[in-house]
């Protein structure tokens, strides 16, 4: 046994106490005074877990708690003396409702189905390769782990491409203005005799186009030739790239003045870009695939007299043009063209036409380049080979079985672009927790879940730090409220001071109570041994100066018997009590369950 002695010191200073996050609880004098045993509640906050360096808000296990706190008590609690206890009251993640893990298919993994390019080609089908690609990388899985494979498959034809320019003409044709089939034979007129397109020396110029500002310009409209120059075709399938810098000044009704062709004399025309008023002393482009086709037209109104970059496509293989009109360089193809339309396929492209047309406009045309990549025609650097193609971008969840990986299909939900959509939200991040949107969600998409069914729910998340993946949860029907299953829990744990250190400690501090537990402890001891004893715990509420030290350890552990009947192995105790001796004074005894009884624990 061991008699508590209590201190009283007088406080001859100011104690000078700098910023501390637990500052309302740590104010208390009784916690700073040398030499006090105290009993301290404390709840962690979000300093504290700063102060921790868990920038996740909680512990990873119960094993951290037990491991870090130790330390932190004692910067907390310097003066707090042995036999005093810390409840710590923190955050524990206890785990994912289940195992999920992203996985992108890498080009390797493609190689599988014949594919040389980063993606699925559009006959492939991807459930025959997924399984076996999924198998190599996630070796050990567990029954009910989830993989979401996110794979790319081509739509239709794709293929890689050396990036190559086939024209650049920047019409430097030196310092003297004139017809331009006159003052070089590289352009030749493949119709009209009269009226021609005319060599300017003066050129147009955009910032970052390759072809710019170098030479000169040519300026058509009134006219009635047209002309073409011929080059080396790079590509017999795929898609064509004709740009080039063109200043309006006037336009009529509308019609086509530039174009692919075949061989001259051919009038298989491709990528026919045109332009007319908009009634409002606007300009608006459009692009006819092919001859005879009836052009489309956008419905951006451009300004007259400025200078735009126009890119038109032609792809041999389905016989779409679009059209693009930039007013600056751009490194990668737009996703939405001005215009698109679609005519004949197969032709080829071995020419690039200047046409005067009637009501067709009037204006200057420069630095017009032919390619078989939108890259090429934006720069002159050498560029690594590029794959020509549109992809789809799919996600396929699989689940471990005991018959191997498989489409998941029971009890799991993927929530899809639609279904964001209908939230109103596009993904889930920090701002849009899962838990403010899907129990809504979920209780609208199935209606009538019964109580207590179960659903995995897999979704998007755009992280800072990890960007977008792949997560999930699982989800109950409870009281007819989809609840989502908690991976941080709220836990307690309690530390004790001894020999000077924090350790973890379950011991349980009770004080017992007069008119209760002294009179069961005297009901319970009818051995003859304590006859003479027991008038003084039931009439008093106390032990006195007769008992020994091993009676009282006795009586005790019948009462923690009482106390608690189902303790576990190894739960501790620390029980005070009063004894006369020349007065009441308190005592405290440690006791321990081992071997399923109450022994002291000194």
């Amino acid at each position: 046994m061991k008699k508590i002695f209590y201190l009283y010191t007088i406080l001859l200073g100011t104690i000078i106490v700098g910023c501390n996050p637990m500052e309302d609880i740590h104010n208390d004098a009784n916690a700073n005074n040398p030499g006090v045993v105290e009993e301290v509640k404390l709840t962690l906050s979000d300093d504290d877990y700063d102060e921790l360096d868990l920038s996740f808000g909680s512990f990873s296990s119960l094993d951290d708690a037990k491991s870090m706190l130790p330390d932190y008590l004692s910067e907390l609690y310097p003066f707090l003396s042995n036999g005093s206890a810390v409840t710590v009251d923190y955050r524990l993640y206890i785990g994912s409702a289940f195992w999920l893990r992203d996985y992108s298919l890498k080009q390797e993994d493609y190689a599988l189905s014949g594919s040389d390019l980063l993606g699925f080609q559009s006959d492939a089908t991807p459930e025959d390769y997924l399984v076996d690609i999924i198998s190599d990388n996630y070796s050990s899985p567990n029954e009910g782990d989830y993989v979401a494979a996110s794979y790319f498959q081509y739509t239709g034809s794709a293929y890689k491409v050396t990036p190559t320019i086939s024209l650049e003409e920047n019409f430097d044709y030196g310092s003297a203005a004139g017809d331009l089939t006159t003052i070089t034979s590289d352009w030749t007129a493949h119709s009209g005799t009269s009226g021609f397109v005319v060599y300017n020396t003066s050129s147009l110029e955009m910032t970052d186009y390759p072809s710019t500002n170098i030479g000169g310009a040519i300026a058509f409209g009134s006219g009635f030739e047209d002309v073409n120059t011929s080059f080396t075709s790079i590509i017999e399938t795929g898609t064509v790239y004709a740009s080039a810098l063109i200043n309006l000044s006037e336009v009529g009704d509308g019609t086509y003045f530039f174009h692919l062709m075949e061989e001259d004399g051919s009038f298989n025309y491709s990528a026919r870009v045109g332009a007319k008023s908009d009634g409002s002393g606007n300009v608006l482009f459009g692009i006819g695939a092919s001859s005879f086709n009836s052009p489309t037209w956008g419905s951006t109104p451009f300004d007259l007299n400025t200078t735009y970059l126009i890119v038109a496509t032609y792809d041999i293989a389905t016989g779409t043009s679009n059209l693009y009109v930039l007013t600056s360089p751009e490194a990668t193809e737009p996703t939405t063209p001005e215009a698109t339309n679609t005519g004949f396929a197969g032709n080829t492209a071995n020419r690039i036409a200047i046409r005067q047309g009637t009501n067709g406009p009037t204006g200057t045309i420069d630095g017009i380049r032919v390619a078989n990549t939108w890259s090429a025609i934006m720069t002159n650097d050498v560029l690594d080979d590029e794959t020509v193609g549109s992809t789809t971008s799919n996600k396929v969840i699989y689940t471990f079985t005991e018959d191997g990986w498989e489409i998941a299909t029971d009890g799991v939900y993927l929530v899809s672009d639609e279904d964001f959509t209908s939230m109103g939200i596009e993904t889930f991040g920090s701002s849009t927790q899962p838990d403010g949107y899907l129990p809504t969600f979920l209780n609208l998409k199935f209606p009538f879940a019964q109580e207590g069914e179960e659903l995995n729910v897999l979704y998007s998340y755009v992280s800072s730090s990890s960007g977008a993946q792949t997560r999930g949860n699982s989800y109950t029907k409870i009281d007819g409220v989809w609840v989502g299953y908690q991976s941080t829990i709220d836990s307690s744990l309690q530390f004790g001071k001894e020999d000077n250190t924090w350790i973890p400690d379950n011991t349980i501090r009770y004080t017992l109570v007069r008119n209760g537990d002294y009179e069961y402890m005297a009901s319970q001891l009818t051995d003859p041994e304590y006859s003479g004893l027991i008038g003084n715990l039931a009439s008093y509420g106390d032990f006195d100066y007769n008992w020994s030290d091993a009676q009282i350890q006795y009586a005790l552990a019948i009462l923690l018997d009482n106390l608690d009947p189902n303790a576990a192995e190894g739960q501790k105790y620390l029980l005070t009590y009063v004894i006369y001796d020349s007065g009441e004074n308190e005592y405290t005894t440690k006791f321990i369950k081992t071997n399923g009884s109450w022994v002291v624990n000194e």
